[in-house]
C-alpha cells in the first residue's frame, strides 16, 4: 500500500498583549471586554491571594458574566502537583465547563504554571490569561508560555508550552508582598539583565534602594525591561531548543537547591545562589572576569543573599539533584555560563555547556566559603 502524507497548514502566529500598569485588576472591562463570549470564567488562585484579590475580582466579573467559578488552593510550591491539577479538572467538569471556558490564573508562579498546564490539557486546550500578583510572576513565569507541575524527581519536568491570551500585570499587587517575596522576584529581573542587557543591570544596581522601596516608576521600568528581554528571546525560540536556555542562568543549581531543601528555599533565592555558583564556574573556566563576578556578588549581598546561608545543604546532594535538569543531554549536566555581564557564552552555538562535576563542586564550595566575606552595606 502507498504511504499517506499528512500535510497540515502552518500554524497561525500567536500574539497577545502584556499590560503593565497600576490598578488593572479594578479595570476588568479594559482587558476582558469580551467576557460574555466565554461560557464560563474560572479564577484559579491560592488561599492567600483569594482574600486579597480573587473575591473582589469575582464580584466585578459577575457584572459582566453570569457564570464565575473560583478555585483556591493552598499557597506554596507543593501545590504545583498532579493531584492538584486533577482536583482542578474535577471541579471544572462538575461545573460543566466546556471548551469555551476562560481560565484566569491569579497569583504567583505556582498558580500560573499549574493553571496554564490545566488550560493546555483540559478538553485538549482552552483559553487562559495570566494575572500575576508577585514580582517573580510578572517578570518571568507569566510570560512565554511555559506551564507545568513538579514531581518527586524534579521541578517542572511535566508540562507544556501553551501561550496565554493576555498577561495582565497590576503593579499595585506588589505592595502586598513581604520584602523577602519581593526580592525573590527581583532576582529573576536581575537575571534577565545579566544575560542580555548590561546597561539595565547597571541601572538596577545603581537604583537598588529605590526598586526595593517599590517606587512606582522604578517598578514599572524594571518589569517592562525584564519582560521586553524575555519577549525578544521567546519570539526567537519559543520551545527552548537553544537560545531560550539562556533564561535558565542559575537554574541548574537553583532548582537542585530547591529540591534538596524540600522547597524551603524560595525560588528566587535558590536561583541567586545558582547564579553565583554558575558565574563562579564561568570565572574558573576563564569566560567571566573577576570584576564582573564581584559586581554580581556584591549586588546579591546588598539584597541579603550570601553564599554561607546555604552551607547546611550537602554539595553532593545538590550535584546529584542537577542530574534531572531539563537541559541535560545524554546524561550530562549542562549549565548556562556568562561571558560577561549582559552576554552568555555560546560555545559552538550552544547556550548550555557541559561542565565537569569537579568544577561545579569547586565553585559551590568557593561561593559558600567566601561569599560571607562580601560587605552587604
Amino acid at each position: 500500500m502507498p504511504n499517506i502524507l499528512m500535510r497540515l497548514p502552518p500554524a497561525k502566529p500567536t500574539t497577545y498583549p502584556i499590560s503593565i500598569e497600576a490598578g488593572l485588576l479594578k479595570k476588568t472591562k479594559q482587558w476582558l471586554s469580551q467576557a460574555s463570549s466565554y461560557s464560563s470564567v474560572v479564577i484559579i488562585t491560592d488561599n492567600n491571594v483569594k482574600s486579597l484579590y480573587a473575591n473582589s475580582l469575582a464580584s466585578q466579573l459577575k457584572k459582566q458574566h453570569k457564570k464565575i467559578v473560583v478555585i483556591s488552593l493552598p499557597a506554596g510550591e507543593q501545590s504545583k502537583s498532579a493531584p492538584n491539577k486533577q482536583k482542578i479538572e474535577t471541579i471544572l467538569l462538575k461545573n460543566q465547563c466546556d471548551r469555551a471556558t476562560l481560565i484566569l490564573a491569579l497569583g504567583g508562579g505556582v498558580i500560573g504554571d499549574l493553571a496554564g498546564f490545566t488550560a493546555a490539557t483540559y478538553m485538549r486546550g482552552i483559553a487562559f490569561m495570566q494575572l500575576p500578583t508577585t514580582l517573580l510572576a510578572m517578570v518571568d513565569s507569566s510570560v512565554g508560555g511555559k506551564t507545568g507541575i513538579n514531581t518527586s524527581l524534579g521541578k517542572n519536568l511535566i508540562g507544556a508550552f501553551y501561550q496565554p491570551k493576555a498577561v495582565i500585570a497590576d503593579i499595585d499587587c506588589l505592595h502586598s508582598l513581604s520584602e523577602k517575596e519581593f526580592i525573590n522576584g527581583l532576582v529573576e529581573a536581575l537575571k534577565y539583565f545579566l544575560i542580555y542587557d548590561k546597561k539595565q543591570f547597571m541601572w538596577a544596581k545603581n537604583n537598588l534602594a529605590k526598586i526595593v522601596s517599590r517606587e512606582k516608576s522604578f517598578l514599572q521600568k524594571l518589569i517592562y525591561h525584564s519582560v521586553l528581554i524575555k519577549s525578544i528571546i521567546v519570539q526567537k525560540d519559543e520551545k527552548e531548543n537553544n537560545l531560550r536556555m539562556i533564561c535558565n542562568l542559575g537554574h541548574t543549581i537553583g532548582h537542585a537547591l530547591e529540591k534538596v531543601s524540600h522547597y524551603k528555599v524560595m525560588h528566587g533565592y535558590a536561583v541567586a545562589f545558582g547564579i553565583l555558583v554558575e558565574a563562579k564556574i564561568a570565572e574558573l573556566l576563564g569566560f567571566l572576569n573577576a570584576d564582573d563576578f564581584y559586581m554580581i556578588q556584591t549586588v546579591f549581598a546588598k539584597l541579603g543573599i550570601l553564599g554561607h546561608h546555604y552551607k547546611k545543604y550537602s554539595v553532593e546532594k545538590i550535584l546529584s539533584a542537577t542530574k534531572s535538569d531539563k537541559k541535560n543531554r545524554g546524561g550530562k549536566t549542562r549549565y548556562v555560563l556568562l561571558e560577561r555581564i549582559g552576554k552568555i557564552n555560546a560555545f559552538d552555538n550552544a547556550f548550555a555547556q557541559v561542565v565537569l562535576d569537579a568544577v561545579v563542586r569547586k565553585a559551590i564550595k568557593w561561593v559558600v566559603a567566601s561569599n560571607c566575606k562580601v560587605a552587604s552595606g
